[in-house]
């Protein structure tokens, strides 16, 4: 009989504030099934129970910070880190960037970006390296939870190009064939119905998420999920649960 690594007993529920992720008529679709698996995952490994609670990013962050519960899917910057305390990290992202329109630009580097306007979502940072160069580099406009009104945006010219973290991707052409034949046609959006965008040749940032509480709370909480990342590390099931998630 297979036993979790966590140990028997009441579970502890913690609340975990996740980012809400809204359709084309701003309603909450539901959590994306890999994400369920995952936090079933952690629940397994740690012994917890998570009570999900999806909210936009910056209230996610808020309640974090007032010591409400924890975060998950956050990365690191030098404001954060002073006010949060992270876990080991989950995953690597690569950050790219989308664009739109003929000719195709060539941004291969941060100093590419210089002087262009460059659409994220509300409320995230991408990474220490992001973050340094936002609004030195290039001008961050931070755009709604919604998916298709940031394509539009970027379709209207009024922004240069979309930051889009993926997790499971490694190569341009793989991240570019999932943008347009399952982000875009997902959509059911007519107004993207038949367009291409088109994805930079190479990430232009790394990131890695974590979980995160704030300082002097739920420190217990994130130390079993270090744990828990520093086993499934070593014996390989963190990468067998993480394929996929993209």
């Amino acid at each position: 009989m297979f036993l979790s690594s966590a140990q028997a007993g009441e579970k502890q529920t913690v609340r975990l504030f996740l980012q809400e992720n809204l359709d084309q008529q701003g309603k909450q679709q539901a959590l994306d099934p890999k994400l369920t698996e995952i936090l079933a995952y952690f629940e397994r490994e740690t012994g917890l129970k998570f009570e999900p609670v999806i909210l936009p990013w910056k209230r996610a962050q808020l309640e974090t910070l007032h010591g409400d519960g924890i975060i998950y899917g956050f990365s690191r910057s030098a404001e954060r880190l002073r006010l949060y305390h992270f876990s080991q990290p989950v995953v690597v992202e690569r950050i790219w960037g989308v664009t739109y329109g003929s000719p195709k630009p060539v941004y291969k580097s941060v100093e590419d970006l210089r002087g262009k306007v460059v659409s994220t979502g509300r409320g995230f940072s991408h990474g220490m390296e992001f973050d340094r160069a936002s609004n030195v580099i290039f001008t961050v406009q931070e755009d709604s939870s919604s998916t298709v009104a940031r394509f539009k945006k970027l379709m209207a010219k009024r922004s240069d190009l979309m930051v889009w973290p993926v997790r499971g991707f490694e190569h341009a052409k793989d991240v570019e064939a999932y943008v347009n034949r399952t982000v875009v046609q997902d959509s059911n959006d007519p107004e993207l119905a038949g367009r291409h965008f088109d994805v930079t040749d190479r990430p232009l940032f790394y990131d890695t998420t974590h979980f995160a509480s704030t300082k002097g709370r739920y420190e217990d909480v994130i130390a079993k999920i270090d744990k828990a990342i520093a086993r499934g590390n070593k014996n390989g099931s963190l990468a067998v649960v993480l394929r996929g998630y993209h």
